[in-house]
C-alpha cells in the first residue's frame, strides 16, 4: 500500500488465536529474522535469560548470544528490553 506522502506500507492482519509459528513467519517477513531468531525473540519477550533459552532449545549459550546479537541488529535496537518492547508493540510476541 502506498500512502499519500509516497511511503510504502505493508498491511498485516492479525487474527485471534494466531499461532507462535505464524508470528514467527511475520517476524521473518517484517525484519528478515530466521525462524530460530524469531523463536529467540519470543523467549526474550517472555523474560527468559540466555542460559534458560539455551537449556529449553538444547543449544549452547554462545549460540543463543549469537542469535540474540543478530536479532538486535536486525531490529535496530541495542538491548534485549528494547527488542522485547518493539516485538510486543508490533504483536510479534504475546505478553506472558
Amino acid at each position: 500500500m502506498i500512502a499519500t506522502d509516497g511511503r510504502e506500507y505493508i498491511t498485516v492482519l492479525l487474527e485471534r488465536g494466531e499461532t507462535a509459528d505464524a508470528r514467527g513467519h511475520r517476524a521473518s517477513a517484517r525484519w528478515g529474522l530466521s525462524q530460530r531468531e524469531a523463536q529467540i525473540l519470543s523467549f526474550i519477550g517472555g523474560g527468559k535469560t540466555g542460559p534458560e533459552i539455551a537449556l529449553i532449545l538444547g543449544i549452547g549459550h554462545d549460540t543463543v548470544r549469537k542469535h540474540t546479537s543478530k536479532v538486535l541488529d536486525k531490529l535496530g535496537v541495542e538491548t534485549r528490553t528494547a527488542a522485547a518492547t518493539l516485538a510486543l508493540g508490533t504483536s510479534l510476541i504475546q505478553p506472558s
